[in-house]
This record gives structure tokens, C-alpha cells and sequence, in this order.
């Protein structure tokens, strides 16, 4: 029986659209705003770095500005454009309501940096119905690493089995499944739902 649903943040709860924030950042369009979205995202390893907790946002756009990827006035223009960009999923906060108000335990497991995750408690108003969470700036690593997925299950003293994972991307889905847990690759709130029925899980409107 399920007891415990675990929602990512990013493209679950939030967007997160890394061509996008560039694109609205530099007003880019095309090869040139991939271009850019993959040194800043893919070929540097700051950004990761950032979300393991071993920089700052601050030291992450002075490590940018650094190597030459950004200039002062771009690396700015980056983190306000980020912020920017993270706006509700639809339907996703309402479904967790339902879940909670059913009795369900709702817990956090996501790749995620200190001051974007104040900013989301700040602005946002799903993080107070979370009852634990696993930030991988807290715990030094990123999924699909296996010590995320047994912080979570260990601190919280969740069971795999009675615990559902959704997440946007299939190879953190695949490494929740080897930690025995239930998991999904979320794309709609109603197609969570769908899954969740799969399971059992069916809470009241």
C-alpha cells in the first residue's frame, strides 16, 4: 500500500527550462541560444557544482565570469532571468493538496541550489506541505547517485515499497526503481494522477 509520495521540483512543481532562461536572459534565439545554454549548463561543470552545495550563486557567477563563459552584467542577467523563470506546473500543487488532505505523506527529492530553494519557500506556496525533504545541495550529490535516494528513504524512515517518485527525467525514475521504490516520468499533473490510480491511489476532489 502507498503511504508516501515524493514529487521533484523542477519541471514537477516548477518549470525549468535552461534554454529559456537563456534565451530570455540574452535574447537569443536558435544555435546561438544553445549554444550558450551549453556552456553555461552542459560543458561547465559550475552549475552542477552549484546544485551539489559546494558554491554559491555568488561564487558560481564569479567561477563564469572567471573561465570567460559570462561577463559581469551576463552572469547577473542569468540568475534574475532564473528566478524569473520558475512558474507553477499547472495542476501539480492542487493534486499534491489532495494527496496531503488525504492522509499521504509528501516529501521532496530534488537537484536543487540554497538560494534558489529560499527563493521557492519565499514565493512559492507548495513548500510548507512538504513533511521532509531531500535537496542535493544539502546532501553533496546529484541523482541518480544512490546516496540521494537513501538519504531520503533513511532519514524519513520511509518504506520503498509504500513510496511513489515522480520525476521529469527517466534515469532518476530508473534509480528510484533500484532503491525499490515505485516511480514515474511525470509530464502532467493528469497523467500523475493516472499513475497514481495505477497504485491505488485515488484521493477525493
Amino acid at each position: 500500500m502507498i503511504r508516501n509520495i515524493v514529487f521533484d521540483v523542477g519541471n514537477v512543481l516548477v518549470r525549468w527550462d535552461p534554454l529559456g532562461i537563456v534565451q530570455a536572459a540574452y535574447g537569443l534565439e536558435g544555435e546561438a541560444a544553445e549554444s550558450k545554454r551549453e556552456a553555461i549548463f552542459g560543458t561547465s561543470d559550475h552549475f552542477r557544482a552549484l546544485n551539489r552545495g559546494e558554491m554559491t550563486v555568488e561564487e558560481t557567477k564569479a567561477a563564469y565570469v572567471a573561465e570567460g563563459v559570462l561577463d559581469e552584467k551576463e552572469a547577473d542577467a542569468l540568475f534574475a532571468a532564473l528566478y524569473e523563470s520558475l512558474t507553477p506546473v499547472p495542476g501539480t500543487e492542487e493534486l499534491m493538496v489532495r494527496l496531503k488532505n488525504a492522509g499521504f505523506g509528501i516529501y521532496a527529492l530534488t537537484d536543487n541550489v540554497h538560494e534558489i530553494v529560499a527563493y521557492l519557500k519565499e514565493t512559492r506556496s507548495f513548500w510548507p506541505h512538504f513533511q521532509g525533504a531531500a535537496v542535493s545541495a544539502d546532501i553533496g550529490c546529484l541523482k541518480p547517485d544512490p546516496r540521494i535516494y537513501l538519504h531520503l528513504l533513511e532519514t524519513h524512515g520511509l518504506e520503498p515499497e509504500a513510496t511513489v517518485f515522480f520525476d521529469d527525467l527517466p534515469g532518476n525514475v530508473a534509480g528510484a526503481k533500484e532503491h525499490g521504490m515505485h516511480a514515474f516520468v511525470f509530464t502532467t499533473a493528469e497523467q500523475m494522477e493516472a499513475d497514481l490510480a495505477t497504485l491505488g491511489v485515488e484521493p477525493p476532489r
